[in-house]
C-alpha cells in the first residue's frame, strides 16, 4: 500500500471514496463543487492496488482569534472505506498531515469532527460549540419589536451576495472561529442542490445594510393547518438592531410553523429577546474542534484580556515537537525552563484557543492541573474572549 497525494486527474476518485464512507453519492453537483475548491496537492490517499481506500485533505483558510486572525489548515474529507477499516491508516494519514501542515507554517488545523470520539486522541479540541435553534409560530414573538431603519431586501440568496460578503467580513473580525472567503469560498457557501434541499425552496436571503440571513422555507400542510418551516443557514449581524429586523422577517414567515437553525454561535440571543424564552429550544453540539500544530506560535498570534505570566506544561503524544514547557507573558508565548504553573495537555489547549471553552471548566474535567495557588484562575481570564466562538460552516 501507498500513502501519497492524489493528483488532480484521480480526484474523481477521490471523492469518490471519501463520499461513500459517509454513505454518499458522487453526484455532478459534487463534482462542479469540488473542482472550485479542492486543493488536489494537500490531499493524502491511501491506495491499494491503485484503488484509493482512504482519504484526507486540507483548504488553505484564515480563522478569526481574539485580536486577530491565523492562517488555518481546514481539515475535511477524512474517510477510510468499510474494507479497510481498523488497520491503522487513519492514524497514519492523520500523523503525515500534520506533519505536512507544520511544513506549511500553519500554526493551528481544525476540522468537523463526524464521530466524537475520534479526534481528541489526535490533538483536536472542542474550540467553538454551537447550538441548534428550534422556535415555534407564533408563540416566538419580540418583546420589542424594531424600529424600521435600513429597508429590507430579500430574494434569490446569490443576487445579494456582494451586501453580505461586506457584513461577514466586518463581522468575523471580532467573532473567533469565522473564517475568510476569499476566492470561490462565497459560491461554496451558496452551494444548493435540489438534491440537497429536502422539499425545501431554493435559498434565499434577506439583508440590511448591516445584516443578512440566508434561508429556506419547506412548505407543509396537515389537517391542522399550515405547519411549514423556516431553515435558516445563517444569519450575521453587526448591530443589534439589524439582528432584531431580521428575525422579524423570519418569524413572521406566513404558512409556516416553526424557525429551525442547526449552527447557531452559543451566543445567540434569540430566546432573551422574545416574550417567551420557553418558545426557543435551544440544543448544544460540539461544533469546530481546533488543534495547535506550533504551539508557541499559535499562542503568540492572538491578544489577551490580561497578561497571565503563565507557565504551561503541554503533553503531545501525537505531535512530539510541540511537548515541552512555554511562558505566556506580555502576549507571547516561548519554551522555558521555568517551574510550571499549569499542566495540560494540546487537546485542552486547543479547546480553549479560540475563547470560548475556558481553562477553568477544562480543569473542572479534569483535563488541566494546577500546579501553583493562583495560576488558574489568572490564565482562565486571560484566555477568556469578549465574545462566543462560532464557524458558521461546515467545510
Amino acid at each position: 500500500m501507498q500513502l501519497r497525494p492524489a493528483t488532480r486527474e484521480e480526484f474523481d476518485d477521490f471523492s469518490r471514496a471519501a463520499m461513500s464512507a459517509f454513505h454518499r453519492e458522487y453526484t455532478d453537483a459534487d463534482r462542479e463543487r469540488y473542482e472550485r475548491i479542492d486543493e488536489p496537492e494537500r490531499s493524502l490517499a491511501w491506495f491499494d492496488d491503485g484503488r484509493i481506500v482512504a482519504t484526507t485533505m486540507a483548504f488553505t483558510r484564515r480563522i478569526a482569534v481574539p485580536g486577530g486572525e491565523v492562517p488555518c489548515a481546514g481539515v475535511t474529507a477524512v474517510a477510510v472505506v468499510a474494507t479497510h477499516r481498523r488497520r491503522g491508516l487513519l492514524t497514519a494519514m492523520m500523523r503525515r498531515q500534520l506533519d505536512d501542515i507544520r511544513a506549511a507554517g500553519e500554526p493551528i488545523a481544525a476540522l468537523w469532527a463526524s464521530e466524537g470520539a475520534i479526534y481528541g486522541r489526535f490533538g483536536f479540541g472542542v474550540a467553538a460549540p454551537n447550538v441548534r435553534l428550534s422556535a415555534q409560530r407564533p408563540a416566538t414573538r419580540l418583546a420589542a419589536p424594531p424600529t424600521p431603519s435600513d429597508p429590507l431586501r430579500a430574494g434569490p440568496a446569490g443576487d445579494h451576495i456582494e451586501t453580505m460578503r461586506e457584513v461577514h467580513d466586518c463581522v468575523r473580525r471580532a467573532r473567533p472561529g469565522m473564517l475568510a472567503r476569499p476566492g470561490p469560498w462565497w459560491q461554496d457557501r451558496l452551494f444548493d442542490p435540489e438534491s440537497a434541499r429536502v422539499g425545501a425552496q431554493p435559498l434565499r436571503a434577506v439583508v440590511t445594510e448591516r445584516g443578512y440571513a440566508m434561508y429556506a422555507v419547506r412548505a407543509e400542510f396537515t389537517d391542522e393547518g399550515p405547519a411549514g418551516e423556516v431553515r435558516l443557514r445563517e444569519l450575521v449581524a453587526a448591530a443589534p438592531e439589524a439582528r432584531a429586523v431580521l428575525w422579524e422577517f423570519l418569524l413572521d414567515q406566513d404558512l409556516t410553523r416553526t424557525i429551525t437553525w442547526d449552527m447557531a454561535p452559543l451566543d445567540e440571543p434569540l430566546w432573551l429577546m422574545v416574550t417567551n424564552p420557553r418558545a426557543v429550544r435551544r440544543t448544544v453540539g460540539d461544533g469546530l474542534w481546533v488543534r495547535l500544530v506550533d504551539v508557541a506560535r499559535a499562542l503568540s498570534a492572538r491578544t489577551y484580556s490580561v497578561d497571565a505570566d503563565v507557565v504551561f506544561e503541554v503533553s503531545d503524544a501525537f505531535c512530539p515537537w510541540n511537548a515541552g514547557r512555554y511562558r505566556l507573558a506580555g502576549g507571547l508565548c516561548e519554551r522555558t525552563d521555568r517551574a510550571a504553573d499549569l499542566e495540560l495537555d494540546v487537546t485542552a489547549l486547543g479547546a480553549a484557543y479560540l475563547g470560548g471553552t475556558t481553562l477553568r471548566e477544562l480543569a473542572a474535567a479534569g483535563r488541566v492541573a494546577e500546579l501553583r495557588s493562583g495560576a488558574l484562575a489568572r490564565a482562565s481570564a486571560a484566555f477568556r474572549g469578549d465574545v462566543a466562538p462560532w464557524c458558521p460552516e461546515i467545510f
